[in-house]
């Protein structure tokens, strides 16, 4: 029996290539859900959605981003600066830096709160109600489903996830994320893809801690093992978008240092992704190994889905795959190494020393230099010594980050309603 309706809001998704794991996670929802709803933020008008056995409602999309867009947004300005609370959050902004930077994003939270409370108004007269509203991401919109709940006393749950980038505030241009604390004190569950964005929110807010959870994400099983090189030029891969944060110049500096100490070796590296940087950091890696010629090599593969990344793993040997972000919710990309058995050499940001361990890979320290990237990496030019790596990186990817184990747990945990959640919501004002 599944008699319950869910709204599921994402970011773009199905549209886009972004989200690529919310497909995996919706194939086990829908086991546990008898009606699910999609509702992307945006999407580009004209493009193709990815194939989704799910509804797609762009109601709320279309409203905020039409035609008529500047008097709506005026209009929902208006209404949420007359119904909501946020005199607290304007205070904490004048007390802070960037003032600026904190009020345009004020700004943005209360109209995408206000409308989002007058789509879920007009799909409640047109009959369309639902029993739990779900956010992929921590997002303003979150305030505008609280208020309706508000006005019409209807029962419907709302939760969230918060990955990185939606849930550290000190990430925002003005370390102010919009309408957070109210968001925070009103919804039921927030859980976050890692243990450190679960002690984040803890250290935040600790009197709401029992709303707090983790659920991972995950990815499937390849059905492979890459294969270990049993020879030839050292093989780093790396899977990112090429975008300041993911300071892919730090890789192409760190293999020309090693190929610089050691005229014997060979290095081969391996981007997957695409983005803003990709020519500069092509052209870094052209300029870097031209003195190395053969020894040093760069292929860039640009995008590929998740599938044809699965591919490249299966088809081509690696000794190790490299992520030196200096931010991260927790790194999808080496759940995916992790699954096909590839060792890990990753910065220790945000959660991704929940993946990476002195067992399958090598953590590194958030601010590590050239020198320390460079000498990670030649640890896996023995190739003896890594086959335990390869062996462990696997087990705590069964262990941690299986598709189907965490997104079984977490359907189920959406449709019974328990976890983590608060039964008493304190006062907005007695947040600190």
């Amino acid at each position: 029996m599944k008699p319950q309706r869910l709204l599921m809001v994402t970011s773009l998704y199905p549209y886009g290539t972004g989200e690529a794991f919310v497909a995996a996670e919706l194939e086990h929802l829908s086991q546990c859900f008898g009606n699910i709803d999609l509702v992307p933020i945006f999407y580009e008008p004209g493009t193709a959605a990815r194939p989704v056995h799910q509804r797609v409602d762009l109601a709320y999309a279309d409203a905020r981003w039409g035609a008529l867009r500047l008097p709506r947004v005026a209009g929902a300005l208006l209404a949420a600066l007359l119904r909501y609370r946020w005199v607290a959050d304007l205070g904490s902004i004048l007390a802070k830096p960037r003032k600026l930077d904190s009020l345009k994003e004020l700004v943005r939270a209360l109209y995408r709160a206000r409308m989002f409370e007058r789509y879920l108004a007009d799909r409640e007269r047109a009959g369309e109600g639902v029993d739990l509203i779900y956010y992929y991401w921590l997002l303003p919109e979150i305030q505008g489903a609280l208020a309706f709940r508000k006005a019409g006393g209807s029962p419907v749950r709302i939760v969230c996830r918060a990955h990185g980038g939606d849930l550290y505030e000190y990430l925002k241009p003005g370390g102010y994320a919009g309408l957070r604390r109210s968001i925070v004190a009103g919804i039921d569950a927030i859980y976050t893809i890692s243990e450190d964005g679960l002690r984040y929110l803890n250290r935040r807010f600790p009197a709401l801690a029992a709303k707090f959870d983790t659920a991972r994400l995950g990815v499937a099983d390849p059905g492979f093992l890459n294969v270990q090189p049993s020879g030839g030029p050292l093989s780093l891969v790396s899977c990112s978008f090429a975008v300041p944060g993911k300071r892919l110049h730090l890789i192409v500096d760190a293999i020309a240092h090693l190929l610089a100490a050691d005229p014997t070796l060979e290095v081969r590296w391996t981007h997957v992704g695409d983005g803003p940087l990709l020519d500069a950091v092509r052209a870094r890696a052209a300029g870097a190994f031209a003195a190395f010629g053969a020894r040093g090599q760069a292929v860039f593969k640009g995008y590929l889905t998740q599938p044809a990344l699965m591919e490249v793993y299966r088809d081509e040997g690696f000794d190790a795959i490299v992520n030196v972000s200096d931010t991260e919710g927790i790194p999808v990309s080496l759940m995916e190494a992790g699954a096909a058995g590839i060792p890990m050499i990753a910065t220790d940001v945000g959660g991704t020393a929940e993946i990476v361990n002195a067992a399958n890979g090598v953590l590194i320290h958030a601010d590590a230099d050239v020198a320390t990237i460079a000498a990670a990496m030649l640890r896996f030019r023995d190739r003896s010594a890594a086959r335990a790596c390869r062996k462990s990186a696997r087990l705590h990817w069964e262990a941690h980050f299986n598709a189907a184990a965490n997104y079984g747990r977490f359907a189920r945990t959406l449709a019974t309603g328990q976890g983590a959640t608060d039964p008493a919501t304190p006062d907005l004002l007695s947040i600190p």
